[in-house]
């Protein structure tokens, strides 16, 4: 069986080197050097889309967001010039679930298999073999694509049919982007109280406010000032506008989700679209006056 990956940045590039180690792989991205990075450890170069497509029974895509894996697919020298009936394509994006279910009604009348399996964990934890896995698939689908999906982790799920997956990581971002905020806020409130953050989080770690993004996430920003790279302010904000979305198309208050989203778009307009989504903190130290980055 031959695979194909296309988008191979920070998550996509992370995915396709785990999933690397265990079976042969045909690559493709719009940046030279991205590629090299995998055809270095032995992948194969597709010359292009079309190429790769030709060439690979199972596609995974990893791209900012569902219009670029419409784009992947149907744009001018994609995928589809080239799909043969019975492939997999498994779009790893943290996409919008309405597309994602269009886009495989579209594909099925080809005889092409779509399924949404997007992940949480961080580049990190795709390197680890740790991250979690939400596949939107029917059953039989699933289970075609569960042998690949256990090569990249153990943790793979399965949401529902397809959408779910990407409908399960709206859930996920918009419950972490909001506790990332809350934190930080409250992070704010304990230094303007005469509160060292370092001091904050080592006491809310012991008590009941404990949660992923203390234990992971907050410590190099306010130890080190270290507000990471890769996943950016303007992508946060784009999944939890999805989620808000689905919400509303389901008949669901978002009061939280709404607030989330424009805790991010003051971000964005303070600090820049493209700059680290921990540098929310650095948005809220202006907000507030405090100093929860460490060095600002």
């Amino acid at each position: 069986m031959k695979i194909g990956y296309v988008g191979l940045g920070d998550m996509g590039g992370a995915l396709a080197r785990r999933l690397q180690l265990s079976r042969p792989l045909t690559v493709f991205d719009l940046s030279e050097a991205a590629m090299t990075r995998l055809t270095d450890k032995g992948a194969t170069a597709a010359g292009s889309l079309g190429d790769l497509a030709r060439d690979c029974e199972v596609i995974f895509l990893c791209l900012p967001k569902s219009a670029h894996v419409r784009a992947a697919i149907f744009g001018d020298g994609g995928l589809s010039t080239a799909l043969r009936p019975g492939t997999l394509i498994v779009d790893q994006t943290t996409g919008d679930p309405a597309e994602t279910r269009a886009m495989a009604a579209e594909l099925a009348a080809r005889g092409v298999t779509l399924i949404d399996a997007p992940v949480s964990g961080g580049a990190a934890g795709a390197e680890a073999g740790t991250i979690a896995i939400m596949v939107g698939a029917d059953p039989a689908d699933h289970e075609r694509a569960l042998p690949i999906l256990h090569d990249i982790s153990p943790n793979v799920f399965h949401a529902g049919g397809v959408g779910a997956g990407h409908t399960m990581k709206l859930v996920n971002n918009l419950l972490s982007g909001a506790q990332r905020v809350l934190t930080m806020e409250c992070l704010a409130l304990a230094q303007k109280n005469g509160i060292a953050p370092v001091d904050a989080v080592r006491i809310l770690m012991a008590g009941g406010a404990r949660n992923v993004f203390l234990e992971k996430g907050v410590g190099p920003v306010v130890e080190r000032g270290d507000l990471g790279t890769g996943f950016t302010l303007e992508l946060m904000h784009k999944d939890i506008d999805l989620a808000c979305r689905a919400g509303k198309d389901a008949g669901i208050p978002m009061y939280f989700g709404a607030l989330t989203r424009e805790m991010y778009q003051l971000a964005m307009n303070l600090v820049g679209a493209q700059e680290p989504v921990n540098s929310a903190a650095v948005a809220i130290d202006r907000i507030a006056g405090s100093k929860i980055v460490a060095g600002s």
